[in-house]
């Protein structure tokens, strides 16, 4: 016999998708008593080309993430160095490019900067703050990425740190009318101030949203499509609202994340690409940190069985015949394996250290053997009981030590 309560739970979840479904216009009631905020920047000439020549004929093979840094935040105020990282300098980015990155993906969290509705102006220093900085790796020679980041964090279930929720959203109609208003709000300032910028600069419309169960909540998976169609709407009401902000943005390259942002969701049929004013423009984007023992959590010490890099083979094949071999380019917006230390234990520690490198390079490889563009997540992290990703001296630009100079080298060298 099914439970009262399981009744009642379906009953409210099948009238919140009803009232959501479908990909809805973008909120145009309300119009800005000023104008946005337009950085004073000349109109680059941009080229024309689809995503994937564009990607192919600026030969970009492979990126780097600035994390922990713009994404930062606390009390529900998004900073810079809030973690623990430096200011941003032109040492970094000139180094990253040095060691052989292509393209800098750079996580910004606005949070904290967003005013009140129904303008939700973002702070001018922010939008500010965030140019210099990709005008510092474009002087460098960097592509860049900018996104909405932990707008929408939610590490797990019960716990929204951010304003982006796709747990609100799918439970009540009202939530979800006034979240997506703000979203559209925020891209369009977002878009309106970048608009003079070349092809160098794209736009990822969030990262990571779920419903704290990383995709396997009981909600989620029992009616998955409540919040799958609410990711394929906040992707069209972004592809809309960027291509209506003047400028370059009619034909801007912007990356859309799955749910979640993980591979098998980018790969199921119940992901659609939006509906696009400009032709052939769209990258697609997920990450990988598989397996997440080893490549997250740190509790698996051992990586590179037959198996293992089998495994990395069969996640990676799909996305040729899904996307590369239609002409829609696919980029690993995040992926790496984290620093595994043991100060009693020097052979797991060793086994750790080669692992990491093992995997590293086989990842990269195996992106290039399915034309994949991997983006390596640096957090800055070398110690503490985080997440340890950091490979560069974010002051100087360097690599902060000789196993992160090898490891850097060895994953430029799989996919050059």
């Amino acid at each position: 016999m099914v439970r009262k309560g399981l009744i009642l739970l379906f009953a409210v979840l099948i009238a919140a998708c009803a009232a959501v479904s479908g990909p809805p216009k973008a909120p145009v009631s309300h119009v800005p008593a000023s104008p946005y905020l337009v950085r004073e920047y000349p109109l680059e000439t941009v080229s024309g080309k689809t995503a994937f020549d564009y990607l192919k004929d600026e030969n970009i093979k492979i990126g780097w993430n600035l994390g922990n840094t713009l994404d930062s935040h606390n009390g529900g105020i998004a900073g810079e160095t809030t973690w623990g990282n430096p200011s941003i300098n032109q040492e970094l980015m000139d180094g990253v490019k040095a060691a052989g990155f292509d393209i800098i993906r750079i996580p910004i969290t606005w949070m904290g900067n967003i005013g009140r509705a129904p303008d939700h102006r973002i702070s001018p220093h922010r939008l500010q703050r965030v140019a210099d900085v990709a005008e510092m790796a474009n002087k460098a020679g960097l592509k860049v990425i900018i996104n909405l980041h932990h707008d929408g964090s939610t590490s797990k279930l019960g716990v929204e740190e951010g304003w982006l929720s796709i747990t609100k959203s799918y439970r009540n109609k009202a939530e979800y009318d006034r979240i997506t208003h703000q979203f559209a709000r925020v891209w369009d300032q977002i878009a309106i101030y970048f608009q003079n910028y070349g092809d160098w600069l794209m736009f990822e419309s969030f990262n990571e949203l779920h419903d704290g169960g990383w995709g396997h909540s009981t909600d989620f998976k029992m009616f998955p499509m409540f919040q799958l169609d609410i990711i394929n709407n906040w992707n069209q009401v972004f592809t809309d609202r960027v291509r209506v902000s003047g400028g370059n943005n009619a034909t801007r390259y912007l990356l859309i994340p799955a749910y979640c942002t993980i591979p098998e969701q980018t790969l199921a049929d119940t992901f659609i690409l939006p509906t696009d004013t400009a032709q052939d423009k769209l990258i697609v984007t997920f990450h990988y940190y598989d397996p997440h023992e080893f490549g997250v959590e740190g509790r698996r010490s051992f990586w590179g069985s037959p198996s293992d890099k089998q495994k990395t083979d069969d996640d990676f094949a799909p996305f040729k015949t899904h996307y590369i071999d239609r002409k829609i380019p696919v980029i690993i917006g995040e992926c790496g394996a984290v620093l595994q230390l043991y100060p009693n234990d020097p052979a797991r520690e060793a086994q750790a250290r080669q692992s990491r490198f093992d995997y590293t390079s086989h990842v990269f490889a195996t992106a290039k053997k399915y034309g994949l563009v991997p983006v390596y997540w640096d957090n800055g992290l070398t110690r503490g009981n985080g997440e340890k990703f950091g490979l560069f001296d974010r002051r100087t630009g360097k690599p902060n030590s000789q196993d992160s100079e090898a490891l850097i080298k060895m994953m430029v060298n799989a996919v050059k």
